[in-house]
């Protein structure tokens, strides 16, 4: 469980350290976001290369197969 927050007493360095805490909390969500705006976007590339080649191969193979079936007998 996360530390509580020091209430406001008056001292300056408790204030400081959770204003301290807070901008590294925000740093590192900021960082993580666009860790994982990185990682989806390479993501999708990898997805969308993969549709691709099967998509090519599915046409050249049903174009041979149509080739086959209407080529006379």
């Amino acid at each position: 469980m996360p530390a509580a927050l020091p209430l406001a007493t008056g001292s300056d360095d408790a204030l400081l350290d959770v204003h301290a805490e807070t901008r590294q909390l925000i740093t590192d969500l900021r960082d993580a976001a666009q860790d994982g705006r990185h990682l989806a976007s390479r993501f999708a590339e990898i997805l969308t290369r993969t549709v691709e080649a099967y998509c090519n191969e599915f046409e050249l193979r049903a174009e041979d197969l149509l080739a086959r079936l209407e080529a006379p007998r």
